[in-house]
């Protein structure tokens, strides 16, 4: 089973209540789900839709074809009728005025069942669902055990009129709907998929934090990073880490630096245009060796761009940013799974080499939700890096070189310890100086770093196996879509695979210059129009990719938008 269900209509109906409702509905009956959300910038009006996969097998990507739309404006009704599968069903309103019907178009009462059952206009998301979940032939009896999990801490009665509403329009629906059947799964008793945690990509950096012991978070909100910055304020009086909403970016990033110098494991949230403006407080991380976790929810730009829309096209800029040379590391998870796990470790690596690590992540990533295995915090380590020692034989010095170019911490309050930093060029104990001698050697404790972070850091995966004729290149949230199209065209008899970065730099070369060899083609997949992540081979190694698939319109990639370049460039 594979099918999609759109629910569109303007801002401020609900769109998301009735997604999230069948998401949860499918997701304890256990299917794999796989969300994407589409609005505008604005409060109130607009077309915005959720779109929701539903699997018996894993799904990690949105596809073009639609199966099912539920509208609750006219906008909706013929926002993606193009995109809707022959023998899919449009449901809507009947207080829409729409006067193309077919068979495949259904009025449903989805405002009167509300107010005439459950007596607020409001129980149309349960309405809806009950609309969906009859031209899908879904038993109700799960239907029924999942709102009531989903509404039982709004109290009994109101569970009872979800409930209700729900069923009432279903019943009604089974009854008087002669139209196609979207999907028949009159039989279902339960789908394969034991995992039940709902999750995007913002919550799973926000699980990933806490679980790492972030213990100040300082950020100013700005779409499509601010909830994960508002995941943590709500566990922070549980959780003991303090949180502020700052005046401005400057003020976050600046705060958290303070915070980490004082021992607390430090983030910030935000987008691109934020991060322009943390630029300077980038430099004072690297220049002090402050550890400091740096989370940049990408969007198009540049200025305000798309605020609500998708883009992989902060890569260079954040590689390149702030004034002179000095190491740091940039992640970029592909799903909430490897999120959660790559925030861990971003901390970890902050700690251990006293350098600024950023994670990447895009507005696709961030608001996508899918269902994943639970989250084990207690297989979390914490590694806080190399300490300075309790008894030491000579006066502190807080940029004592060594030879892997990270020296012992200590923090201001320490026992003993004279902790002395400043955004200057400096001695090994933190005072100012301009001897150039002095000069080099810091430097060069900057750069003695970068071989040992390469070997702290995750290698880039293969996916589809070794030795195929055409390679796949991509980083970042492009890999569901990409991966999907691997698999597709590799049970037509393509010779195909996928390389995927997570960690995308410093840049581990091995198995990137192993690919080049072993494949005929290597094609560059990435979701802004100027390869950057193929400029960053180029620029690393030497290595030019044969194809360029970009997509730069705000929108998810899919595998059919990659299939069809791939076509266009002679692989079918």
């Amino acid at each position: 089973m594979d099918i999609t269900l759109n629910i569109g209509g303007e801002a401020g109906q609900g769109i998301d209540t009735i997604g999230d409702l069948l998401t949860q509905v499918f997701v304890q009956s256990g299917f794999y789900t796989f969300t994407v959300k589409d609005f505008e910038s604005r409060i109130r009006g607009g077309y915005n839709f959720s779109q929701i996969r539903i699997s018996d097998s894993p799904v990690h990507a949105p596809v073009d074809d639609i199966d099912l739309i539920v509208a609750l404006s006219h906008d909706a009704i013929v926002g993606k009728r193009n995109q809707l599968v022959d023998g899919g069903v449009i449901i809507f309103n009947n207080t829409i005025d729409f006067e193309e019907l077919d068979a495949c178009h259904y009025p449903a009462p989805l405002e009167k069942t509300a107010k005439e059952v459950g007596g607020n206009i409001r129980m149309m998301n349960a309405a809806a669902l009950g609309a969906v979940l009859a031209v899908t032939k879904f038993p109700f009896k799960l239907a029924d055990e999942a709102l009531t999990g989903i509404f039982l801490r709004k109290g009994r009665k109101i569970v009872d009129a979800n409930v209700e509403v729900a069923k009432a329009l279903y019943d009604l629906t089974m009854e008087k709907w002669t139209g196609p059947c979207v999907q028949d799964m009159s039989d279902v008793k339960t789908g394969p998929c034991k995992d039940r945690l709902i999750v995007t990509g913002n919550r799973a950096i926000a699980l990933g934090a806490m679980a790492a012991n972030l213990k100040w978070m300082s950020s100013y909100p700005m779409s499509p990073s601010t909830a994960c910055f508002q995941d943590v304020v709500s566990n922070a009086q549980r959780l003991k880490i303090g949180t502020l909403q700052t005046e401005d970016e400057i003020a976050s990033i600046t705060m958290a630096i303070g915070a980490s110098f004082a021992g607390a494991r430090s983030m910030v949230t935000t987008s691109g245009g934020g991060f322009s403006l943390m630029v300077e407080g980038l430099g004072l991380a690297a220049m002090t060796e402050t550890p400091i976790v740096i989370y940049n929810a990408q969007r198009p730009g540049p200025s305000t761009g798309l605020p609500t829309r998708t883009e992989q096209a902060d890569l260079l800029f954040m590689l390149t940013s702030s004034q002179g040379e000095f190491p740091r590391i940039m992640l970029a998870p592909k799903d909430p799974i490897e999120a959660f796990e790559t925030t861990t470790r971003a901390f970890n690596l902050a700690d251990r080499f006293q350098v600024p690590v950023m994670i990447l992540g895009d507005q696709y990533f961030s608001d996508s939700v899918m269902n994943v295995p639970r989250f084990d915090s207690s297989k979390v380590k914490i590694d806080r890096g190399k300490r300075a020692p309790e008894k030491m034989s000579e006066p502190y010095g807080r940029y004592k070189l060594s030879e892997d170019g990270v020296s012992p911490i200590a923090f201001p309050g320490d026992k003993g310890r004279f902790v002395v930093a400043s955004g200057n060029v400096h001695l090994e104990d933190g005072h100012l100086t301009e001897d150039p001698e002095m000069r080099n050697a810091m430097v060069e404790k900057f750069m003695k770093k970068i071989p040992y972070i390469l070997k702290a850091l995750n290698p880039p995966e293969v996916f589809g196996g070794r030795g195929a004729e055409t390679t796949l290149l991509t980083w970042g949230s492009t890999w569901g879509a990409a991966n999907e199209a691997v698999k597709r065209l590799s049970n037509k008899g393509v010779s195909i695979n996928l390389l995927h970065y997570c960690d995308v730099f410093p840049l581990k070369t091995h198995t990137l210059t192993e690919a080049f060899n072993d494949a005929k083609r290597v094609v560059a997949v990435e979701q802004n129009a100027t390869s950057q992540f193929a400029k960053l081979v180029r620029m690393e190694t030497g290595l030019t990719v044969d194809q360029h698939i970009n997509k730069y319109d705000g929108r998810p990639m899919t595998p059919r938008f990659i299939m069809d370049r791939l076509r266009e460039g002679g692989i079918s």
